[in-house]
């Protein structure tokens, strides 16, 4: 065995330990980002499960401003803020409206204990700036931006 031939096992052997190393850092990292994606899908899991919202009570103002009011309690376990990114539609005779932030406004009742967030068993109302007339139909749908839904059947003076 000549010196050509452990020049070339060595180039050889340095080759496939470089290819060895570069395999079990990219498959680390690979384990790493599927256990933060995985970690990340478990707590987005995890506070919707213990996200929950109700629509209680639905209500038109006949006498003064004409709008449609309903409340909407926590009934879970999370506390509940940022307004500005919650959904709030209004399916009225079939037509479907997406409600930005300039057509409601809401007011947390019971919120001494953290002002401005809407914690477990506490409820705000919601008042839907617009006009309705009696006898039309209407869906209200309500969506915290975690994904948490909660919907109720009104006909404006019918019940």
């Amino acid at each position: 065995m000549g010196l050509d031939t452990v020049i070339v096992a060595f180039f050889v052997l340095t080759t496939m330990l470089v290819v060895a190393n570069t395999f079990a850092i990219g498959a680390n990292e690979f384990v790493d980002s599927t256990y933060d994606g995985y970690t990340s899908m478990h707590t987005t899991t995890m506070e919707k499960l213990q996200t929950d919202i109700t629509i209680q009570s639905v209500w038109y103002n006949s006498s003064g401003n004409e709008h449609l009011h309903f409340r909407v309690a926590n009934t879970g376990e999370t506390k509940l803020y940022d307004f500005d990114m919650w959904d709030v539609i209004v399916v009225k005779n079939d037509a479907a409206q997406y409600m930005d932030n300039s057509q409601w406004v809401y007011s947390i009742n019971e919120g001494q204990l953290n002002p401005g967030i809407l914690d477990p068993r506490e409820d705000m109302d919601i008042e839907i700036l617009a006009t309705y007339d009696s006898g039309d139909n209407i869906v209200l749908k309500v969506a915290t931006p975690n994904g948490v839904t909660s919907s109720e059947e009104h006909t404006i003076n019918g019940g």
